[in-house]
């Protein structure tokens, strides 16, 4: 509500065009229909045109956990409705908060560097699309008091507050034990932390897309086949990252690897073998020079 709010107030200013997205999940009932029936009141209230967009599918049967099934399925209908409405940027409401959480997650999944540098900014989508997140940099409370000078209200997701799922954990019970023993310093150590982890990652996410590719024989939605040759010698943090971005673009699930499931795979580079991974994806080195993965 506070990015919706903000842009529509600057849209003069910026020559901004706006268009409101939300998509249902069907995953709260009720509750869900009832959002999106308040998102859709709210935006023709503005007045700014809106689009509404309904999940078909059961998220909960989905490989991957149901967290990042629901933000796939969320960010291609942003990224289909901004394409078919002719719009070149989606804007994402992130706050600062929400990097630290991020931050901590990916630290306690173990998933090394990349991790770290928590949720980018910005970056591009297909269709010459970008995607924003404006209020990065800004704490929550701040946004929540730009909500409350505005008279503007909001509505919250209630398994927000379920503490068995680790970010609600770490929002509602970690962090503020962390902030009352070492004060504000711990979102500040954590947020310098991701910006030097960007920087250090932006170096190594280019050397490990030039392995990938000299690596790669050939790729299909369930199976790749890689020349494992060009991996010798390599660091192994570069053999690592040439995997995570293996797994980006295929879109396989990311959200159970952790460090020790990409070591394995960076051993297999260099041992004959087989090891079984998240997601019923198996990674199998028969035969030397060729690393067959895919999904079962």
């Amino acid at each position: 509500m506070a990015l919706l709010r903000g842009l529509f107030e600057l849209r003069t200013e910026f020559s901004l065009s706006l268009h409101v997205a939300h998509l249902n999940h069907k995953l709260r009932g009720a509750a869900s229909d009832a959002d999106a029936a308040w998102v859709q009141q709210l935006a023709m209230s503005l007045p700014l045109p809106v689009e509404i967009g309904v999940v078909t599918s059961d998220l909960t049967q989905e490989r991957g956990g149901i967290e990042e099934a629901a933000r796939d399925a969320r960010h291609r209908f942003l990224n289909e409705t901004s394409a078919r409405l002719e719009f070149n940027t989606i804007a994402l409401a992130h706050t600062a908060d929400d990097q630290v959480e991020t931050v901590l997650h990916h630290l306690f999944r173990g998933t090394g560097l990349s991790g770290l540098r928590g949720i980018p900014a910005e970056r591009p989508l297909p269709d010459d699309i970008r995607l924003v997140r404006p209020m990065l940099s800004i704490r929550r409370e701040l946004v929540e008091a730009y909500l409350r000078e505005l008279g503007q209200d909001f509505r919250t997701d209630a398994t927000n507050t379920d503490t068995s799922l680790t970010r609600n954990w770490l929002r509602h019970e970690l962090l503020p034990q962390l902030r009352s023993h070492f004060g504000e310093k711990v979102d500040r150590s954590l947020s310098r932390l991701s910006e030097q982890a960007a920087e250090i990652e932006t170096t190594l996410t280019t050397l490990a897309a030039r392995l990938l590719e000299a690596s790669l024989l050939d790729a299909q939605p369930r199976t790749v086949r890689l020349n494992t040759r060009p991996f010798a010698n390599e660091p192994r943090h570069l053999v690592r990252e040439a995997f995570v971005q293996l797994w980006q673009r295929q879109a396989w699930p990311r959200q159970a690897m952790g460090h020790a499931h990409w070591n394995r795979l960076a051993d297999l580079t260099t041992a004959l073998g087989t090891v079984s991974l998240p997601g019923e994806i198996e990674a199998s080195h028969r035969t030397s020079g060729l690393l067959v993965i895919g999904q079962r």
